[in-house]
């Protein structure tokens, strides 16, 4: 081969963990728009530049994909909801529930196919579900200085069902101000964990 005839920037190759991270990442961009479950294998082939087959190289099912994508948004979610470091106890549940508010109003067709799914009974939906429920219940109980025994714990994750039911409703339709939805939010939580 001459150098006037080897090409000006060779392809660069990706580690296989590099392109699992880029799939997922294709996932994650799409995901304001696109529940999960309804991401297109050739949609995200067709981003990342690479043939279909290719992707089920990396991954070998739709599932395990969507497990991918899915647990990586979860984990995106509980960046977002934990407090900085140094806010005091008191305003941690209500910066919590502020940010939890502005993330299903962002994603709010994505979080919830993903709280339907885990309700449908979807397995890879479910168990990521839980995870993060039991996480953001753990943190609560923590940030609150709550017991930590199954009663607290029964609450709280009552409590988030309600959070996640009247957040979505409200994000379709707002009936009350944010400052309200707020204060509501919190006044339930602190009635409930009082028992």
């Amino acid at each position: 081969m001459t150098a006037s005839s080897r090409p000006e920037h060779p392809r660069l190759r990706r580690s296989a963990g590099d392109r699992r991270a880029q799939l997922v990442q294709i996932g994650l961009e799409l995901l304001p728009t696109t529940p999960v479950q309804e991401l297109t294998i050739d949609e995200v082939a067709r981003r990342a530049g690479i043939s279909r087959s290719l992707l089920f190289h990396y991954f070998a099912t739709k599932r395990e994909y969507y497990t991918a994508v899915t647990r990586a948004a979860a984990d995106l979610l509980w960046e977002h909801l934990l407090p900085a470091p140094g806010t005091p106890a008191e305003q941690q549940v209500t910066g919590m529930l502020d940010r939890y508010v502005g993330w299903v109003e962002t994603f709010r067709d994505s979080h919830l196919a993903f709280v339907r799914g885990a309700g449908g009974g979807d397995p890879w939906v479910s168990e990521v579900y839980e995870e993060t429920r039991g996480k953001l219940v753990e943190l609560t109980l923590t940030t609150l200085d709550l017991p930590d025994d199954a009663l607290r714990r029964q609450l709280v994750l009552a409590w988030f069902a309600f959070a996640e039911d009247l957040v979505g409703q409200w994000v379709a339709e707002p009936t009350m101000s944010r400052p309200d939805l707020l204060a509501l939010l919190r006044d339930v939580l602190d009635r409930l964990v009082a028992r």
